[in-house]
């Protein structure tokens, strides 16, 4: 009688492309593991929930470290690997804190998009499996970073898509990657407060939030 071989699929962690050598109880729980237990203890936590606006704000992580690393090589670099990344360690908590809510990327640009070639905060939630309806569109101009604090509060023509959107009733979860002045995300709220949703919550990837980074340069 031929012994039967068995091969353990050998699995590479997306962030530092190492091999992942867990302990059964991760396998178990995760099936596929997407990043090393070194990776994890580098991902700086935040998890702290702020109201701004009348409007409560989830801040995943901070604009440091790995993270802020992840957002350069993904939107800079198109390292579309790492969209799962970005919420994998904080899904279970997202997911119970947000059952019944659409997810709402906030817009980049069109010009934007077709440069990087994919829109990346809808690519995170569809990584992530989480249910998103792209509402809102905006202008071209120029981005974030490279404006001064006076300049980074002016309109950023947002607007919505179809107006005759049926969200009335429904629960949205404004979503994007670096909070920096809230502009841009106040903005996002007043259009789809149009829609009539019966709650708006934010979830924000990294927290940019200074007051130094409102100083005219």
């Amino acid at each position: 009688m031929k012994s039967i071989v068995t091969t353990k699929e050998v699995i590479y962690c997306k962030s530092c492309f190492k091999e992942i050598s867990l302990k059964p109880l991760r396998y178990l729980i995760e099936k596929k593991p997407l990043l090393c237990d070194d990776c994890i203890s580098n991902i700086s936590t935040k998890l702290e929930e702020r109201n701004i606006n009348g409007t409560k704000i989830l801040f995943i992580s901070s604009y440091s470290g790995l993270m802020k690393q992840w957002l350069i090589n993904f939107k800079e670099l198109g390292d579309v690997e790492l969209a799962p990344c970005f919420l994998y360690l904080f899904l279970p908590i997202i997911k119970l804190k947000y059952p019944g809510y659409v997810f709402v990327p906030l817009p980049s640009s069109e010009k934007r998009i077709q440069k990087r070639g994919f829109d990346h905060l809808s690519l995170i939630l569809q990584a992530s499996h989480l249910p998103f309806s792209n509402l809102l569109l905006k202008e071209d101009n120029e981005e974030q970073k490279n404006l001064n604090g006076p300049e980074r509060f002016k309109k950023k023509g947002i607007a919505l898509i179809n107006r005759q959107t049926d969200f009335s009733g429904k629960k949205i979860i404004l979503f994007d990657d670096v909070y920096t002045t809230g502009s841009t995300f106040r903005e996002s709220l007043a259009e789809v407060q149009k829609l009539h949703p019966l709650k708006v919550k934010g979830l924000i990837l990294m927290d940019n939030f200074h007051l130094d980074s409102l100083k005219m340069k």
